[in-house]
């Protein structure tokens, strides 16, 4: 659980906007141009298992991964889970990670909570397996990785009075 407080922004746009793009295109600016299919962002109040059954069931039948955000309620900024869910040859892989950056300059990754899994992205937005980091580096990486998305976030919303981005939202009931 982390607090994306971003100055009296809703979190969750903001997250689906910026999380993407500080994976697959970790060094272009804040706002560049995602490819398509590439990695889908959604962000879910409430209960995750409606989401994660819809959007398994979604990245089974396109071949997308992705990434889940969940809150508590329509009013919390703290984030509960990011969940990924990636199709692979048998179905899909369901796992909680969290975003993560080795060193200064190196590219996000993202660390599955046991940290024992490790995934990158590239420009096309796949997602790949790569070795996990030495357990002695997961704390100050995670807090690397959530400062930078963080960053990113209030790059992207604060300080406009409506959200300046192309994007849409799913709200399911």
């Amino acid at each position: 659980m982390i607090d994306l407080n971003i100055g009296g922004a809703c979190p969750r746009r903001a997250i689906t906007y910026a999380l993407s793009r500080a994976l697959v295109c970790p060094s272009g600016p804040l706002d560049a141009p995602l490819p398509f299919p590439g990695i889908g962002v959604v962000a879910v109040n409430g209960d995750l298992h409606e989401g994660v059954a819809m959007f398994s069931r979604i990245a089974a039948q396109t071949g997308r991964t992705w990434l889940m955000a969940g809150f508590a309620d329509d009013y919390t900024s703290i984030c509960r889970d990011i969940v990924l869910m990636r199709p692979t040859l048998v179905g899909v892989e369901i796992t909680t990670v969290h975003p993560f950056i080795e060193k200064d300059g190196a590219a996000m990754i993202l660390l599955s909570a046991c940290a024992t899994r490790a995934f990158a992205f590239d420009e096309r937005g796949r997602s790949s397996d790569v070795p996990a980091p030495p357990r002695s580096s997961v704390s100050r990486g995670a807090d690397r990785g959530w400062g930078e998305l963080k960053r990113r976030m209030i790059a992207s919303a604060v300080g406009h009075e409506f959200w300046p981005h192309e994007s849409w939202e799913i709200r399911v009931a």
